[in-house]
């Protein structure tokens, strides 16, 4: 679970508009304070947060922000996390009329930017965080098209803040830096393509309930009423997760990490095509990857040839990849 955070220095704060915060994109140097969260970070903007990565152990802070009209400073309120293990605290910061806060949000200028703040460490003493923008991303860094995958969405591995191929790790997991997502892919009794990583039923990765057992064994319906993730979230439907990415992010890639059911390609196929048209009419760039993760999961690609016009990723053998590429002579995309 995330550090409750009251967000006390939000209040009265009014919303900016994302397109003017990502112009802190960029890095920054601490100027003054606790070293305890790095000396270096990297600053990435989303549709909804200002995340701060450190050169530290891979320490990150996701913050919230808002316009204070009445000192005309921009306010921040979050956490800070280390990525491979669940300490982390509180965080605030405040940049001033004067420190660059009037800049920013008339002409988008972050040259001479002061981010003031405090974090709560581990032992929960407050300690002074000051930063300050050094430079901008290279432009190679800029306009080149990486591609940045959060493995089942989750960008930690110990005691993630959110239950992994969820709902809301799709609506948090640009915080983290990522501008894609890989899930994974099962069928259920009525053939609902739906995203769990794991064949069966286990506390893993779902709270205890009356059932057991393998997914595929039960409707969509039966899973939706009696099984619930870890952190009490329903598994989604594949369908549910492309329409909240195209819907509340601004991420361009999912990667359908499919597990290989029988017809799997045959069911999932209409999903996938229902997304692209639900994508183009709200002017979204997006891309949609099915993994081919296994001989058997290549047989079923094999059985659904009309899939072969939409992107794949060929996890295997570079043979793997030359072979299907061959089997589909229209397909570019396997990679």
């Amino acid at each position: 679970m995330l550090p409750y955070n009251p967000d006390i220095n939000l209040e009265n704060t009014i919303p900016i508009s994302d397109s003017i915060m990502r112009n802190m994109e960029g890095i920054y140097n601490l100027d003054f304070g606790s070293p305890k969260l790095g000396g270096n970070f990297v600053c990435k903007v989303s549709k909804r947060r200002v995340s701060f990565f450190s050169d530290v152990e891979g320490i990150f802070m996701i913050l919230k922000y808002g316009f204070n009209s009445v000192d005309s400073s921009i306010q921040f309120s979050g956490f800070w996390r280390y990525s491979e293990y669940p300490t982390q605290g509180k965080i605030g910061f405040s940049i001033s009329k004067d420190d660059g806060a009037f800049d920013l949000i008339n002409n988008g200028s972050v040259d001479n930017l002061k981010i003031n703040g405090i974090f709560f460490d581990e032992d929960f003493f407050t300690r002074p965080l000051n930063l300050k923008f050094k430079k901008h991303f290279t432009p190679f860094a800029s306009t080149n098209n990486f591609m940045i995958f959060a493995h089942h969405g989750i960008q930690t591995t110990s005691n993630p803040p959110y239950a992994e191929n969820s709902i809301d790790v799709v609506l948090n997991a640009e915080d983290y830096g990522v501008n894609g997502i890989e899930y994974d892919v099962r069928l259920t009794k009525d053939n609902v393509p739906i995203c769990i990583h794991d064949a069966t039923i286990n506390t893993r990765l779902t709270l205890k309930g009356p059932l057991n057992g393998s997914y595929e064994q039960y409707d969509f319906s039966i899973l939706t009423d009696y099984i619930r993730l870890v952190d009490g979230q329903k598994i989604p439907s594949v369908e549910q997760v492309l329409q909240t990415f195209i819907e509340a992010t601004t991420m361009k890639y999912v990667w359908l990490d499919v597990k290989g059911n029988k017809d799997v390609f045959k069911y999932l196929e209409p999903v996938v095509r229902n997304a692209y048209a639900y994508a183009v009419s709200l002017n979204r760039d997006i891309v949609i990857f099915a993994g081919l993760t296994s001989d058997e999961n290549i047989d079923e690609y094999k059985k659904q040839p009309t899939y072969s016009t939409l992107p794949t990723l060929c996890e295997l053998t570079l043979q793997d990849v030359i072979d299907n590429t061959e089997f589909h002579p229209d397909q570019h995309n396997i990679t």
